[in-house]
């Protein structure tokens, strides 16, 4: 009897150490799955599906992601199971994130084509339509970029993408709650900032990326800086601070993009691991993945990007326990 209990504390902590975190990156036209080692696990690329900006892995094992014209989810298997349009507005259609709500049973997807936030159910029945401010006069491709829901509150947060402000609206109603204008909290430099991408850490702040801005910003609830760092600050090779996950850690995950380079060393970094106080503990580098999957190529200097704009990151033990349930 003396035996069993360090017998089972050691299989406990064996089943812990086993538990390998899996990231799911969205990248243009596809999606890749990458383990710690920065080795593929997984890839799903659909036919016709360009402009992927923000992907996640469903409970189920399936994937769930908004590209340029709407948003798709597959099944574990990777088959295509919804399929919802962006609707075209004026100046065109262009979906640009989703949110996963209800345990994978709907979601939300920004459609900046008509500004709209608008949730469906995996039968593709739109449940709600949350109006956002009508950016008509700003080019479509500015307007809006990552969406994600409050945790705890009938509201997302949303970023006005070319007019660097952040919108926390009521669902449904598109009241407006609260309003952040990134410029005053962000350091000056000659780069031009964006609001792109926002991490809730789960104590009421917030993580910002401003895209080429290269700037991560973290604030508190009222909206004040805590710290704010460049890629400079931050020992990073990138052109781009995009799309954001939170490890099991609590660390920081950021997609450091390399769209439109001119030399490789630029794009060096593709990802990385950000503790909150402001060190780099792990990346992903272009070196790692380029021979692993095929990119897209960059007409006006013929090199392979990668195009990483979003990681989500999740527990690929837990992943499959679900899975197994399911069977």
């Amino acid at each position: 009897m003396k035996l069993a209990i360090p017998f089972l504390l050691c299989a406990l902590l064996a089943m812990r150490l086993s538990a390998e975190e899996r990231y799911l990156l969205a990248a243009d036209s596809q999606v890749i799955e990458i383990n710690r080692a920065g080795k593929v696990t997984d890839l799903l690329k659909h036919p016709g599906h360009g402009g992927i900006y923000d992907a996640w892995r469903l409970p189920d094992g399936g994937i769930a992601y908004a590209h340029r014209g709407g948003l798709a989810v597959f099944d574990a298997a990777k088959k295509l199971v919804l399929d919802h349009k962006a609707r075209a507005g004026a100046k065109g259609a262009e979906a640009n994130s989703v949110a996963v709500l209800e345990g994978g049973e709907q979601f939300a997807l920004m459609d900046s084509g008509v500004s709209q936030i608008r949730i469906v159910d995996r039968s593709g029945a739109v449940m709600s339509e949350t109006p956002l401010p009508d950016l008509k006069d700003d080019p479509l491709h500015f307007r809006y970029r990552m969406i994600r829901a409050v945790p705890g509150e009938n509201a997302f947060w949303v970023g006005q993408y070319g007019r660097k402000t952040l919108l926390k609206v009521e669902t449904k109603t598109g009241k407006l709650l609260q309003g952040i204008a990134l410029n005053p909290l962000l350091k000056p430099t000659p780069t031009v900032k964006k609001a792109f991408a926002m991490l809730q850490p789960g104590d009421g702040s917030l993580f910002v990326a401003t895209s080429t801005g290269c700037q991560l910003l973290h604030i508190d609830a009222a909206g004040k800086t805590k710290h704010c760092w460049t890629i400079e600050d931050l020992g990073l090779s990138c052109r781009y601070l995009l799309g954001m996950s939170q490890s099991s850690n609590g660390h920081v995950l950021i997609a450091c993009g390399d769209f439109h380079l001119k030399t490789a060393d630029e794009g060096r970094d593709l990802l990385a691991e950000i503790t909150t106080d402001g060190k780099v503990v792990w990346r992903l580098t272009r070196e790692q993945l380029v021979d692993q999957i095929e990119g897209s190529v960059e007409k006006s200097t013929g090199m392979e990007e990668m195009r990483i704009t979003n990681v989500h990151a999740y527990d690929s033990d837990h992943l499959n326990e679900c899975l197994n349930v399911k069977r």
